[in-house]
């Protein structure tokens, strides 16, 4: 049984074979139970911390990573000091991407909007919020904007008449 999964007995007597006593017990009784959402105190936690140590983390790529894997133990520890659910570190590093995803599409949305605006303010400009603005200063804003002077179409051709006059196509 995977050791991430809580599983509880689900006790329906309403259906026949689901009682205690019946040793054929249906398997469906037993249901996965969802571990809670990470806390606004956890989430500033995993926040602070991993931008405190996202150059070990993300940049460094001399860091061994056993050495990776100690620093998100660290702030897997940190955060479990303060909640009764226990995270791990898969559940940490799953819930610091989803968090810099979502910044990075409410930063391209912001741009976006700011561009059909003239480059302007944006008239529907989506507020970061404190934790965003955390994430938001790790996040280069190449990533949101894209290189200037570069379109991709132009990549693709290069790329595809290299690949034709080497032979490999």
């Amino acid at each position: 049984m995977d050791p991430r999964c809580h599983y509880r007995p689900q006790e329906d007597d309403s259906r026949p074979g689901t009682s205690q006593e019946d040793p054929h017990k249906n398997q469906d009784t037993f249901k996965k139970k969802r571990k809670c959402c990470f806390s606004a105190e956890e989430q500033e936690i995993l926040v602070k911390e991993v931008t405190e140590h996202q150059h070990q983390l993300f940049v460094t790529s001399k860091l061994p990573i056993s050495r990776r894997e100690a620093i998100w133990q660290q702030i897997v520890d940190k955060i479990n000091s303060v909640t009764e659910v226990r995270r791990t570190v898969i559940e940490c590093k799953k819930r610091w991407h989803d968090r810099k995803r979502r910044t990075k599409e409410k930063m391209a949305r912001n741009r976006k909007a700011a561009l059909q605006n003239g480059g302007g303010s944006p008239a529907h400009e989506e507020a970061l919020d404190h934790m965003e603005e955390m994430v938001a200063a790790v996040i280069p804003e190449e990533i949101v904007t894209g290189i200037q002077g570069q379109d991709s179409a132009d990549y693709q051709e290069t790329t595809h008449m290299l690949g034709k006059s080497h032979g490999e196509l």
